[in-house]
């Protein structure tokens, strides 16, 4: 009896420590990742501001005024990009550290809001929203929830607005016996090779505005509320659907109530 379990507890023991130097090796990469891109995406403002550091003198003492003006210009453009690169990377570090306290919250009523804080954009590029009268309650950071929702609309405004009758679907499904939130667009689709690639620090199409951390950062909240985020896809030009889960909190047996629980 006592020799089993001690092997019992070596072999957790053993699981648990290949689980660790697992996760410790992914995290490494990770940093390895956002270190390379962080000094590429700093390196491109500082070689602008340099350079029209330059110009602006010769404008100075030649006496070209207009010059100076749009030399002045492009070195503040370039600052203001460092100086937003520099918060969303803080913004970033946060998530996960500085959590707001875990309260319910109906998510019918906080997509709401997302879709009526991005119905400007949405009116604009004529896209139509709906949301499932299904959704249900959850447990979570309301703040950062929000986020999610509105990174991922967001995302979807901009691609789903190329077609001719552009729509984005919000709801869930049930999958492994617990909810499976998505965000669906007729857009432009991405391709299957492409998919973990669009969760990457500052990952982007060149064709779009925006900083391209959006869906980092969706990804990392959605890490933290200890669920994952994937992507279904048949590629371009048939549309995208951001699927994610959300853990249930510790001593529950789920995360989520329905609108018979409220």
């Amino acid at each position: 009896g006592n020799r089993n379990r001690l092997e019992r507890e070596n072999r957790r023991l053993i699981e648990e420590r290949e689980a660790l130097i697992a996760q410790l090796e992914s995290k490494n990469a990770e940093l390895e990742r956002y270190s390379y891109t962080v000094s590429h995406d700093l390196k491109s403002p500082l070689v602008t501001i340099s350079g029209f550091l330059g110009h602006v003198g010769k404008s100075a003492r030649a006496g070209k005024w207009p010059l100076f003006e749009q030399d002045l210009a492009r070195i503040s453009n370039a600052v203001r990009k460092m100086r937003e690169l520099i918060d969303t990377l803080l913004e970033l570090s946060r998530i996960g550290r500085i959590a707001n306290p875990s309260e319910v919250i109906a998510l019918p009523e906080l997509v709401a809001e997302v879709v009526e804080l991005v119905a400007g954009q949405a009116k604009e590029r004529g896209v139509e929203i709906s949301i499932a009268d299904d959704l249900p309650t959850v447990l979570g950071d309301r703040v950062r929830l929000r986020q999610v929702f509105q990174n991922l609309i967001d995302n979807s405004i901009k691609f789903a607005g190329e077609q001719a009758s552009p729509r984005i679907a919000v709801g869930v499904r049930s999958a492994d016996g617990g909810p499976l939130f998505f965000v669906a667009d007729n857009g432009r689709g991405i391709d299957p090779g492409e998919q973990e690639a669009v969760f990457e620090l500052f990952h982007k199409s060149p064709d779009t505005a925006g900083s391209g951390i959006g869906l980092a950062v969706v990804k990392r909240i959605i890490e933290v509320h200890g669920g994952r985020i994937w992507i279904e896809s048949e590629g371009r030009g048939r549309g995208a659907t951001f699927c994610f889960t959300l853990a249930p909190p510790r001593g529950t047996s789920g995360g989520v109530r329905s609108k018979a629980a409220r």
